[in-house]
């Protein structure tokens, strides 16, 4: 190696020297970010679930008075009510987005309050709207769910709403529960309270929702002939039902 290329070496090793000095630097800056960004989303997880937390125990406590409500077949007392009431707003306002089961339970709720009030109650108008109100953004949040659909539809008959609204809930939950037992019985129970409002094509759906909740067993049959007896459809039902489905259950005969 001559004389010439030994200062040239140096600057070399020189220059190697600094980029490495510059890069431990950087690193050495960037560390604080990274443990900074780790700690954001820890702290960002550990919100997440406690409010997760939050949110599903108030849900347990509101779904406790609902089932203890449909036990008992009366009215919540106003302190149960209020604070079954309370769990279920807490539980919509600690749940990170929209969780339709949760507006569900909260509409649910707001109906009990007036469960038994005559349709079309000024009284109870307030606490149906609000139910119709948290029914709308629970099929919203989860539009496949038949369910809540017949819900809305038999708060909208509750409040006397007879619109677009209350045909959509109607159509939508005889589409996404057909042998769904619950929403069938609702259905037909909403058909039959209901039944001067209908369309042609509303008055099939009950009349099948009808065959359906009969077919399911004696009980729903029994049930919902009470129903018909109650409001003066009584022969309406029985004319939907084949013979052999009247003989089977031993009603209408």
């Amino acid at each position: 190696m001559s004389t010439a290329d030994m200062p040239q070496e140096s600057e070399g090793k020189a220059r190697t020297r600094r980029r490495r000095r510059s890069g431990t630097g950087r690193q050495s800056r960037l560390a604080p970010l990274g443990w900074g960004l780790l700690l954001c989303c820890a702290l960002a997880l550990l919100v997440t679930g406690g409010r997760l937390v939050i949110a599903g125990i108030a849900s347990y406590q509101a779904e406790s008075f609902i089932e203890h409500w449909n036990e008992a077949g009366t009215a919540p007392a106003p302190r149960a009510w209020a604070v079954a009431q309370a769990a279920a707003e807490r539980a919509v306002r600690f749940y990170p987005g929209t969780d339709g089961d949760h507006y569900d339970r909260l509409g649910r709720i707001h109906e009990w309050q007036h469960a038994f009030a005559y349709f079309g109650d000024p009284a109870a108008r307030a606490s149906r709207e609000a139910a119709r109100d948290a029914y709308r953004v629970a099929v919203q949040a989860r539009p496949d769910w038949p369910y809540t659909w017949v819900q809305l539809a038999y708060v909208k008959l509750r409040l006397q709403e007879f619109d677009a609204e209350f045909d959509t809930a109607l159509a939508r939950g005889f589409e996404l529960g057909p042998w769904r037992i619950d929403a069938n019985r609702w259905l037909a129970e909403i058909g039959l309270l209901a039944w001067p409002q209908l369309n042609s094509a509303q008055q099939a759906q009950t009349l099948e929702s009808i065959r359906r909740t009969v077919a399911y067993s004696n009980a729903e049959a029994r049930r919902l002939l009470t129903l018909a007896q109650g409001t003066g459809q009584q022969q309406l039902l029985c004319d939907a039902l084949p013979f052999p489905l009247k003989t089977r259950r031993k009603i209408c005969l």
